[in-house]
Formats: C-alpha cells, sequence, structure tokens
C-alpha cells in the first residue's frame, strides 16, 4: 500500500498503523481517560491535581514532557506543573522561575487565544516556538491545547512534547481533545467545590458568631432579669430561685439555714428629707456593707424599696442571730455628709431559722410561709424599738 504524502494531510495519519497498533494505543488511550476519571478531585491543592492528571497522559502515551499553564486574571499564563517521562515515580520539582506567557505570545499563548489547539511539528523551524526557549533546548514536537470550564472559560493550556520531530500523529490530538474536556471538567469541578466549602465554611462561621452572641445576650438578659440594677445584688426574681435550692440541700442533707429579711429604719424619712437620688446612695451603701459580711455560699438580695434579704446555708439559729447582729453593728458604722450635717441609719431584722429537727418531723413551711415567718419577726424588731435582731422562735416566746 502506499503511503500518504505530507501533503495529503497536515498531520500524519492513522493509515500508516498496523491494526495491533492501533488495539494497543486504544487501550492505552482508554487507559489513561480512565486514570484521569478517577483521580480524586478533593486533593490538598490544585497543582497537584494537574500534576497526577499529567502523570496519568504520560504514563499512557509516548510522550517526553507534559506540563500544564494556568491562566491568571491578567491574562499571563504561567507553569503550574511539569512532569517527564524519567520524572513519573518521583516527587515533583519545585518551579522557582516558572516559564510565563502573554496571551498570543508563543505556541502556548496562541492557543490560549484562539481557543484552538496548536500543533507545531518541529519546533526548531516553527517560528511560534522562538519566544517559548533557547533553540538548543527546544522539544522536536509540541501541542498547546486550550483547556476551558462548562461554561468555556479559559482555565489554561496543557503541553505535550516529543524529542523527535513530527512525531504525533492524528490519533495523539483526538486523545487530547477528549483529554483536554476530562481535564477541564475536573478541575472546574474543584474549584466548584472548594468554593462551595468556603461559602459553607464562611456561612457557618456566621452563624456560630450568631449564635455566639444571640447566647452573650440571652445570658446578659438573664443576668440582668436576676440583677438589681441600683446595688448590684441579686433580686426578688433571684431569690425565689435559690431558696428552693436551699430547701432541697436542707430535705437533703438535713442542714440548717437562716432566713434574714433587713429593713433600714426610717429609711422613708430619708428619701423625704434628703431626696431619692440621696437615697439611692443609702442604699448601695448598704448593699456594700452587708455584701461584705455574707459569704460565698450565702445569697443576698435586694428585696425591693430599702429591704433585703439573705439565707445563711448550713448555719444553725445562734450562729445566724449572731451574723445578724454582726450586720446590724456594721449599718449603724455608716454615715453620709450631707451640708454640714451627718446621717447615720440603723437597721431592724427578722430572721426564721430552718432546722433539722424540722426535717426530722417532716413539718417544713413553704417559702411563702418562711417569708411571712421572718416579716413577722421583723415587725416585732420594729415594735421593739428598732435596730434591733428578732428570731421567729423569740416571737412565739420559744
Amino acid at each position: 500500500m502506499t503511503q500518504p504524502s505530507a501533503e495529503d494531510n497536515q498531520y500524519p495519519t492513522l493509515a500508516g498503523f498496523g491494526l495491533q497498533d492501533l488495539l494497543v494505543d486504544l487501550v492505552n488511550a482508554i487507559s489513561a481517560v480512565k486514570q484521569l476519571s478517577e483521580i480524586d478531585y478533593q486533593v490538598d491543592d490544585e497543582n497537584t491535581l494537574i500534576r497526577q492528571a499529567l502523570a496519568s497522559l504520560i504514563q499512557y502515551q509516548d510522550m517526553e514532557r507534559c506540563s500544564f499553564f494556568i491562566v491568571d486574571d491578567d491574562g499571563w499564563l504561567t507553569n503550574v506543573a511539569g512532569i517527564s517521562i524519567h520524572e513519573l515515580q518521583e516527587s515533583p520539582a519545585s518551579l522557582d522561575t516558572p516559564l510565563r506567557f502573554k496571551m498570543g505570545e508563543g505556541l502556548i499563548g496562541t492557543a490560549a487565544a484562539s481557543g484552538q489547539l496548536q500543533y507545531c511539528q518541529n519546533c526548531q523551524d516553527d517560528k511560534r516556538f522562538e519566544k517559548a526557549l533557547n533553540a538548543s533546548h527546544a522539544p522536536g514536537s509540541l501541542i498547546s491545547v486550550p483547556v476551558f470550564t462548562y461554561n468555556r472559560t479559559l482555565i489554561g493550556v496543557l503541553n505535550v512534547s516529543h524529542p523527535q520531530p513530527n512525531y504525533f500523529s492524528d490519533w495523539h490530538i483526538r486523545l487530547l481533545e477528549v483529554y483536554k474536556n476530562i481535564l477541564g471538567q475536573l478541575i472546574t469541578t474543584r474549584r466548584l467545590v472548594q468554593q462551595m466549602e468556603q461559602q459553607i465554611a464562611a456561612r457557618t462561621a456566621e452563624l456560630q458568631n450568631l449564635v455566639a452572641e444571640t447566647n452573650l445576650l440571652k445570658d446578659h438578659f438573664a443576668s440582668m432579669s436576676m440583677h438589681d440594677q441600683l446595688t448590684g445584688l441579686h433580686n426578688r426574681r433571684y431569690f425565689y430561685d435559690q431558696i428552693e435550692v436551699a430547701i432541697a440541700h436542707h430535705q437533703r442533707h438535713q442542714s440548717s439555714f437562716c432566713l434574714l429579711i433587713m429593713d433600714i429604719d426610717h429609711f422613708k424619712q430619708v428619701n423625704d428629707r434628703f431626696g431619692h437620688m440621696f437615697g439611692d446612695q443609702v442604699l448601695i451603701g448598704v448593699a456594700g456593707s452587708i455584701k461584705k459580711l455574707v459569704r460565698n455560699t450565702d445569697i443576698l438580695v435586694r428585696f425591693g424599696g430599702e429591704e433585703f434579704v439573705a439565707i445563711f446555708t448550713n448555719t444553725r439559729c445562734d450562729s445566724g442571730k449572731s451574723f445578724a447582729d454582726r450586720i446590724r453593728r456594721e449599718i449603724k458604722t455608716l454615715e453620709w455628709l450631707v451640708g454640714d450635717e451627718v446621717v447615720k441609719l440603723t437597721m431592724s431584722i427578722g430572721l426564721y431559722c430552718l432546722t433539722d429537727d424540722q426535717h426530722k418531723s417532716g413539718k417544713i413551711p413553704d417559702i411563702d410561709q418562711m417569708i411571712n415567718y421572718a416579716d413577722t419577726a421583723l415587725y416585732q424588731a420594729k415594735a421593739n424599738g428598732r435596730d434591733q435582731a428578732v428570731t421567729y422562735n423569740e416571737v412565739l416566746g420559744i
């Protein structure tokens, strides 16, 4: 059979191949495409993915070297990966000074600008190759294939070379047309997945920040709802939460505790005479003095107005009475200067003590009853002349 002349076709044809050669090339082409399709797009970085794609092409095709040039936003094409048949089993070499081309420059730039495959059959004689490398380092044959995304956005240019001139055939060109489409899809998929993961990560971070801010606001408002804004002490709502805990602890451990209701004597007269702003200063000062005397395990709240309530945990009635007298004496030491007048105060205190005997008998009053008993003792202290601490047992004459 007469072989076709070079004038009959721009590229070498398949006509000179035997059936056995065609079958081998077909198997190799299928193997290369199959290996490319099996590459995991979720690799550490895009350059690693590209190098794996180039390795699969070199492994199954008679090519000396493959490389890939990524296009940037400024239109420059930069070499990001390259591999030769000799480097197939080696780690990738770092590109200290990677080659770069402008759009339309050389074979690579022409492929990028035109969007069409470019074939340099003899790089020693092809003017498109002059700017790429020194002629002494030029390969024999070179093909540059533009690679696109789904929507035909240029990703970069795939290059394959061989030391022999006129080496590549129609078979190689058709394979590369298929190969560059799969490579484009692979890179595009990875970019889309990464973009999605970045968006998910950003959205997750926003949601986490929102949850954190919401929790902070929740904690802030919960704290505000439990605190008295004037004195900084806990308030009545907090007291009702904590006294339930104290009663449960008493029932479980049969421990005693004392409930104190403390009231500033003649506080209305202080407000009427010196004004409410001064009255607020008095409340702040009294709250601070009481707070210094209570333990960390005790509960102190501003119950309302000039009234304060404390729960002394694990405290017997005699110790509770001693605590109350210490508080009363401390309040008597306070003084405020208003003009030329020194203002001093006293405090009356009523106590109700829950003992372990009541636990054994099962006669435990409810919260409102306890407050009522302590209040009764407070009224008795005021009736006795104020500036006193009286227990509910004393009111009963026990």
